[in-house]
This record gives C-alpha cells, structure tokens and sequence, in this order.
C-alpha cells in the first residue's frame, strides 16, 4: 500500500472512533438532561459555585486574621457611615418632594 494510502486509511480509523465518542458523549448529556432538568442543574452548579467561594474566603480569612480584621473594621465603617446619611448635605436641590419646602 502507498504510505500516503495507509495514512489516509489511519486518519479515517481516527475520526470515525473520535465520531463514534462524540456521538455518544450527546447521547448521554441528552438523557442525562431529560433525568434532571437543566434549571436543577443550574441550581446546583451555581450552589456548587457558592459554596466553594464561602470555603476558600472562610480558610483566606482563617490564614490573615488581622488582615480580615481590618477589612471588617472599614466595611462596618462605610456601611455606619451609609446608615448615618452618608455625607448628605441638610439642603436639599430636589424641591420634588413636600418635606423639602420650607414655607
């Protein structure tokens, strides 16, 4: 046989094991999507995903305790200093509003 024969022959052998995988790789996903719905598998990616980002923020925290201090001082400060009105000035530019007026 002709080397550029033989080859041609090897390369076909591939792709058709490759066809046959992918074909049966869809076939799967397909029943594997009729058993559990795909807004359950979002579900549980998205629950999956939550729950490793918890794991690796709670063992960052663990390893940089004072670093995590610090974070939790200035978020407990901006978040008092929103609660408190936030740099809002007593006068008001918006006259929309009755309780603005002053008569």
């Amino acid at each position: 046989m002709k080397p550029h024969k033989a080859r041609m022959e090897e390369d076909r052998a591939l792709r058709d094991a490759a066809r046959a995988l992918v074909k049966d790789d869809i076939d799967h996903l397909k029943g594997d999507v009729e058993e559990k719905g795909i807004v359950a598998r979002i579900a549980s990616s998205a629950l999956l995903g939550a729950t490793d980002i918890f794991e690796e923020g709670k063992e960052l925290a663990e390893k940089h305790k004072p670093a995590s201090y610090g974070i939790g001082a200035v978020i407990a400060a901006v978040i008092g200093w929103w609660a408190l009105g936030g740099g809002r000035s007593d006068e008001s530019d918006d006259e929309d509003y009755a309780w603005d007026e002053i008569d």
